[in-house]
């Protein structure tokens, strides 16, 4: 009941919007369009995405790429771009492609990036020509631009206009950042001309409440609302917490593990963060919020502290706003007030200290 790792069974997933996205990505594929899963951290999206290979997988061919490794990376070499799952039988494919695939999986080492390019594309247009309905996935897509020399949106741009018969599936935990790769701004070019959405956010109190008594019938409900609200509803942190008093945890001690272990993977998370983004301006900002009231900081609060610390310009401040929003460390303002979306990750902004980063 409580796997603490992305589940494959579709009896297994928990949640009408993971549930829904099962059916939404094939009627979607099936239409050749290309899919956005996007949602927070440990909401369960790579569940998604393994339930559905596994539900649906033996109807086309398909590469699975998971970036998360390349999260806290400012640069990342195209050779590190590797399935972790592929589909695509060998047997089937003439000579030229059989060596594309081995490029494509480095199991031949490119001589360069035009060659690893040139494979990729030419696996595909063969795929394509075949008829074969084939899915790339690419889970954490944010980090995609990272690849380089390679020109990662390029290679979407070339397959949503030339291969009618591949789909791409792109996931995110920092839902703004890859919209910003789907919707960029109008000097840049839009890589598919419709991408289906999927959203999928944290559990509210009643479905947390719910999946975790289906697997604790027999502990109190005030316990496990405290849990739900105290992991802020995030599926996976309420399944680690599952999986301790399983094991026979009282309930503070279980929340108290499982709180320390949604703070640590937060700071985790904040350190790959201010990798790329270098700034202390963010943790100031982060900061400001967190020590603010439950019902947000506004805008003019944080810019006051951002100026008062580091003494950057107004411009400044509002575009590390921002990024924060996009990155999911931020809840956009209601009203110009910023809130920070979950209480572990209040706790983890909190406890950061940057001289020691």
């Amino acid at each position: 009941m409580f796997s603490t790792r992305p589940v494959r069974e579709e009896e297994e997933l928990f949640g009408k919007a993971h549930k829904r996205a099962i059916e939404t990505l094939w009627e979607a594929t099936q239409d050749g369009e290309f899919v956005a899963v996007l949602g927070p951290r440990r909401v369960g999206k790579t569940s998604v995405i393994n339930v559905f290979l596994n539900k649906y997988g033996s109807r086309f061919y398909y590469l699975y790429y998971d970036l998360a490794f390349g999260m806290g990376r400012e640069a990342i070499s195209y050779t590190e771009l590797t399935p972790v799952k592929l589909r695509v039988p060998q047997r089937k494919l003439e000579y030229s492609a059989l060596l594309n695939l081995g490029i494509v999986k480095m199991d031949v080492r490119p001589r360069n990036i035009v060659e690893f390019q040139n494979a990729f594309l030419g696996l595909l247009r063969f795929l394509n020509e075949k008829g074969a309905k084939t899915l790339i996935v690419f889970d954490e897509a944010q980090v995609l631009p990272r690849f380089t020399p390679l020109n990662t949106l390029g290679l979407l741009q070339t397959i949503s206009d030339s291969f009618e018969n591949i789909s791409v599936v792109l996931t995110g935990s920092m839902p703004g950042l890859l919209e910003r790769m789907i919707n960029p701004s109008g000097e840049k070019p839009f890589f598919a001309r419709y991408v289906e959405r999927i959203n999928i956010e944290r559990w509210n109190t009643e479905e947390g409440f719910e999946y975790l008594r289906r697997g604790l019938p027999n502990v109190e409900p005030e316990e496990l609302r405290e849990a739900v609200t105290e992991l802020s509803g995030v599926p996976g942190f309420l399944a680690y917490y599952g999986k301790l008093r399983t094991k026979g945890l009282s309930h503070l001690r279980a929340l108290e593990e499982t709180t320390n272990y949604a703070v640590r993977l937060w700071s985790e998370d904040l350190r790959n963060f201010i990798r790329i983004y270098h700034s202390p301006g963010y943790i100031v900002a982060l900061k400001r919020v967190a020590k603010g009231p439950s019902s947000g900081t506004s805008t003019e609060e944080i810019i006051t502290e951002v100026k008062a610390v580091l003494g950057l310009s107004e411009v400044r401040i509002k575009n590390i706003l921002r990024n924060l929003v996009d990155a999911g460390l931020l809840l956009r303002p209601r009203r110009g007030r910023y809130v920070i979306p979950e209480r572990p990750l209040r706790k983890a902004v909190l406890r950061f200290n940057l001289r020691t980063f």
